[in-house]
């Protein structure tokens, strides 16, 4: 979920922070993220160690975003990817958006639905 947003120096590019809560009981490690939208877009970034998130523990990950949309633009099917090892296995967690642009510029963006794939259904 979207918890922050904030303008960067340049125009149409933004500080976009996501919370993300492991409501398991197990360990994950976050190894990837992106996000891959044309009008909605944040590199991919390995991290290296991954980011270790304990059992019922948050964290969050604040994204470089490029977005130059118009005031009242809205940005549809736009994703957040996450690349994490869960109890051994590889999983993508597909976060899909919607992203209106608020009537000041500022994208505002809606988490829509939430998709897992397991490492082979990912290939």
């Amino acid at each position: 979920m979207c918890s922050g947003v904030a303008p960067r120096a340049e125009p149409g590019e933004w500080d976009v922070t996501w919370a993300i809560r492991n409501i398991g009981p197990y360990p994950i490690e976050l190894r990837e993220a992106w996000l891959p939208h044309g009008r909605f877009r944040s590199s991919r970034r390995d991290f290296s160690p991954p980011i270790q998130i304990g059992p019922a523990a948050d964290a969050e990950l604040t994204f470089l975003v490029t977005c130059a949309e118009e005031p009242s633009a809205v940005v549809e099917n736009a994703f957040v990817i996450l690349v994490m090892e869960w109890r051994g296995g590889a999983w993508r967690i597909f976060a899909r958006l919607r992203v209106p642009i608020t009537k000041h510029g500022v994208p505002a963006p809606v988490t829509e639905t939430f998709t897992l794939q397991g490492e082979a259904e990912a290939r």
